[in-house]
């Protein structure tokens, strides 16, 4: 083969590569995780923030709180029209008269720009996490149908984030998919054989798992990663849907050990 083949054969496989597409989803779901970590670190920037204007303010709500301040910058001014149509009379209400009697110190004009600023752009984050998250959700439906319908769609999208693409995770065996996310304890243990391995990764974030009870989740987790190794591969080899024959076989174990 010369060479100007060789090049444009390796072209073509690196092209094929990045048109599989698990590629996007990837990258798509590691951005959600990405975009959770940006937001949970200015958002806990612009809380401390708010708190010296208005320290009894809720701030459990994240985005009612980044929509109050984006639109006010201000206790002062929250305006009960307003509020009233972006938060609902109830709980507008309870937040005025707290507002009223906030011992908070009142912002300046530049103070309440820069801040409603801030709120609007953390505001956006949420914003561009939502879309992403539709996005992630309907691609993992449709590309990984099998696994997408054992575990949530996004939990599904992570697995394969961690694999790297559908072909990987289609080829680990049910031990692997269990732990895949724990590596660190698992490494941990087969460094240190006095500490015990971990019974699960990231796959712990199924309700079946985490709100199981704890000498369950054990056995639940090798339930359920078997289940997802054999949806794994349907999902990649054969396209067949055998997502309900699956959850019918799951529950059957799930009952036995909840036995």
């Amino acid at each position: 083969m010369d060479r100007s083949k060789f090049i444009q054969k390796a072209k073509d496989s690196i092209q094929e590569a990045y048109r599989k597409p698990d590629a996007s989803l990837v990258q798509a779901t590691r951005a959600i995780d990405d975009l959770d970590v940006v937001k949970s670190l200015l958002y806990q920037r612009l809380s401390e923030w708010i708190q010296l204007n208005f320290p009894e303010l809720d701030l459990k709500n994240e985005e009612t709180v980044c929509t109050l301040y984006a639109e006010f910058g201000d206790r002062v001014l929250f305006d009960s029209d307003k509020i009233y149509q972006l938060i609902g009379a109830d709980r507008a209400k309870q937040i005025i008269e707290k507002a009223s009697k906030s011992f908070g110190a009142e912002f300046n004009d530049e103070d309440r720009i820069a801040i409603r600023g801030l709120s609007a752009r953390v505001l956006e984050l949420f914003k561009a996490r939502t879309e992403l998250l539709a996005y992630v959700e309907a691609k993992a439906q449709k590309e990984m149908p099998n696994v997408s319908a054992l575990v949530e769609p996004l939990l599904a999208a992570r697995l394969l984030s961690l694999a790297g693409n559908l072909k990987r995770l289609s080829s680990m065996p049910a031990s692997t998919v269990q732990v895949i996310g724990a590596e660190k304890a698992l490494f941990k243990h087969l460094k240190n054989k006095q500490v015990n391995p971990p019974k699960h990764g990231i796959i712990f974030q199924s309700p079946l798992i985490n709100a199981a009870p704890f000498d369950q989740r054990g056995k639940i987790a090798r339930a359920l990663a078997t289940k997802l190794s054999i949806a794994a591969r349907a999902d990649y080899y054969t396209k067949n849907d055998v997502a309900t024959k699956l959850k019918a076989d799951l529950e059957k174990r799930l009952a036995e050990i909840r036995k």
